[in-house]
C-alpha cells in the first residue's frame, strides 16, 4: 500500500511539473508573455479595430473602473472618449513617456489617435483598473 501512495505522489510530481514547464512553453511559442498570461482576462483591457470605432459606443455607467494609458510610441497619442450618441470626446494625449490614469466605465470605449486625430487603436476598460502601453 504504501509503494502505491510513493508512486502516486511521484507521479503527480513529475505531471505537474510537465504541466507547468507546458504552459510556460506555449507562453513563448504563441507570442504571449509569461507577464501577460499570469495577468487574469478581468484586468485587461479589450482591444478593437479601427474599422469598428462607427459601431461602438458606450454603455451603461453601472461598473467603474480605471484604464491607465502609457505612451511608449515615441510619438504624440490623442484620447478620445466614445460617448453613447458615438461621437469622439477629446481627453487630452499624451507625449512619448508620460502616462494618465482615467476614472471610466467598463462598456465606455477609447479611441488613441495620432497628433492629427486619425484612430490608431481602441480600448474597452477591463473589470478590474488595467495599464495599457502605447507603442
Amino acid at each position: 500500500m504504501r509503494r502505491i501512495f510513493i508512486g502516486r505522489i511521484l507521479f503527480g510530481s513529475f505531471f505537474l511539473a510537465a504541466l507547468m514547464s507546458g504552459s510556460r512553453a506555449w507562453g513563448r511559442r504563441s507570442g504571449v508573455t509569461e507577464a501577460f498570461a499570469q495577468v487574469p482576462s478581468s484586468a485587461r483591457a479589450g482591444h478593437r479595430s479601427c474599422a469598428e470605432r462607427t459601431s461602438l459606443r458606450s454603455e451603461h455607467s453601472r461598473e467603474p473602473t480605471k484604464i491607465t494609458f502609457v505612451n511608449r510610441s515615441g510619438m504624440y497619442r490623442g484620447l478620445m472618449w466614445i460617448d453613447p450618441q458615438g461621437q469622439f470626446k477629446n481627453y487630452g494625449g499624451l507625449n512619448s513617456g508620460e502616462k494618465k490614469t482615467i476614472s471610466t466605465f467598463r462598456t465606455h470605449p477609447w479611441m488613441i489617435t495620432t497628433g492629427p486625430g486619425d484612430c490608431i487603436e481602441i480600448f474597452l476598460p477591463a473589470a478590474e483598473p488595467a495599464t495599457v502601453t502605447l507603442k
